[in-house]
């Protein structure tokens, strides 16, 4: 009887070491499944990210662009008006030099 016992507890442990190893291999499955879908979410995030950082800095980059544009105009607008208020500062002096040049020719013609 005793060798049936024996018998017995081997199967016993034989049975216990396989479901051990089937429950194994079924958290081995599980978490290789768990591993890939975290990669795929974080290869999706990064290209999410990506694309958003990109948006941003072309998005700084038209703003700087923009800036700058109104800066130029700003200087060109500047500069125009004060070759505006010289060409009429020249302009009136030439009007007043004028004025004394025929006063001078017709002086000395006289």
């Amino acid at each position: 009887m005793k060798e049936r016992g024996d018998e017995s507890m081997v199967e016993e442990t034989i049975k216990t070491i396989k479901e051990t190893e089937m429950e194994a291999e079924k958290i081995i499955k599980e978490a290789a499944r768990e591993s890939a879908e975290i990669l795929e979410k974080a290869a999706a995030s990064a290209g999410e990210l990506r694309q958003q950082a990109e948006a941003d800095a072309k998005a700084k980059a038209d703003a700087d662009m923009k800036a700058a544009k109104e800066i130029g105009e700003k200087t060109i607008s500047d500069a125009m008006a004060k070759v505006d208020t010289e060409i009429a500062s020249l302009k009136e002096t030439a009007r007043s030099k004028e004025e004394e040049a025929i006063a001078s020719v017709i002086a000395e013609l006289i």
